[in-house]
């Protein structure tokens, strides 16, 4: 059976030791658990305490997943997580939505767990809290032994595309001994969002003989800095929101066929980062926006949105617009 430890005082060098496993054992190396994490129904080993080698799959926003967590602790185990849309690996605490399950003892069975509450940590509504359920069993680590792990199935219904497709499994116990597993290539959640449009709302006027207008944005995708107005031109959004509308000077820049790395793991990817900080700099240097673009209607006229339905183009967006994120900190 799980044996339930008690919290203990002072430190120890072996400690993590102790820490819990979807996998191989911290002291022994040895593989404690089998099909440690399932995701609708595709299960894994966890060979590597700290990753799973998991080819991204794809779910359909709106409908109903499950995930499933093998944990074993020789502590008694506080809460388990899932983080979705983890920006890189090592980068869980940046995740756009966390399912916690918080655990209680069962004082009447120590090695069971109380379900005590599911906390859904996130700043958007990306996960329903409404469809969310979990289930907690009690079942063999792996068909070799008797040895007892807990296992945890988490429902859940994501409400929109998220900006990263990698997941991660967490397990801390009372000590606060706490494991983190990345699921590498993670699930897309591919689909219409579920969640209204965001807007805002600004006043731009065009000159002194032209009135004020009233410009009424919308952003049809969370995940890029895209914004259309009612007349259906494209504006963007700096790092100071402020608000600027996209002229076919940026376009064409846009569509430079040289420029043509898309991820962060591409050898090329910081050269490409280099390349957009000049870019960047064009942004707050008014005389070189006029070197460079001059004063043609042609340039300055703004840009549709359906010019930006290329993938390429809404992922060069992207790298620009973290290039000038950079370029401001380095700056300041």
């Amino acid at each position: 059976d799980l044996r339930i430890l008690l919290p203990r005082s002072g430190g120890d060098s072996n400690d993590w030791q102790l820490n819990p496993t979807f996998g191989r054992s911290w002291e022994s190396n040895a593989q404690l658990v089998s099909q440690g994490f399932s995701f609708n129904g595709r299960t894994f080993d966890v060979t590597d305490n700290y990753h799973v080698d998991y080819e991204r799959t794809t779910s359909e926003i709106g409908q109903t997943n499950t995930a499933t967590i093998k944990a074993y602790s020789e502590v008694a185990l506080d809460t388990v997580s899932l983080s979705l849309g983890v920006p890189d690996l090592s980068r869980i605490s940046d995740a756009e939505s966390e399912i916690h399950v918080k655990l209680g003892l069962n004082y009447e069975n120590p090695a069971e767990y109380d379900l005590v509450d599911i906390i859904h940590e996130q700043d958007d509504p990306l996960v329903d809290p409404e469809s969310t359920s979990v289930s907690i069993e009690k079942i063999k680590c792996n068909s070799l032994t008797e040895l007892m792990c807990h296992q945890f199935t988490i429902q859940f219904r994501i409400m929109a595309p998220l900006m990263s497709d990698v997941l991660a499994i967490s397990a801390m116990d009372i000590d606060r001994r706490i494991t983190t597993t990345y699921i590498n290539d993670g699930v897309e959640f591919t689909g219409e969002s579920l969640l209204p449009a965001e807007t805002a709302t600004l006043q731009f006027k065009r000159g002194n003989q032209h009135p004020v207008d009233t410009i009424i944005l919308t952003q049809e995708d969370r995940r890029y800095n895209i914004w259309s107005d009612q007349h259906g031109f494209v504006w963007l959004k700096n790092s100071y929101d402020s608000w600027f509308q996209m002229t076919h000077a940026d376009f064409e820049r846009l569509q430079d066929p040289t420029v043509t790395v898309m991820t962060r793991t591409n050898s090329n990817f910081e050269d490409m980062i280099q390349h957009e900080r000049e870019r960047a700099k064009l942004v707050f240097d008014a005389e070189t926006i006029k070197s460079q673009v001059g004063e043609s209607f042609s340039h300055a006229a703004p840009v549709r949105i359906d010019k930006l339905s290329d993938p390429i183009i809404l992922e060069k967006l992207k790298v620009a617009e973290l290039a000038a994120l950079q370029y401001l900190e380095s700056h300041r």
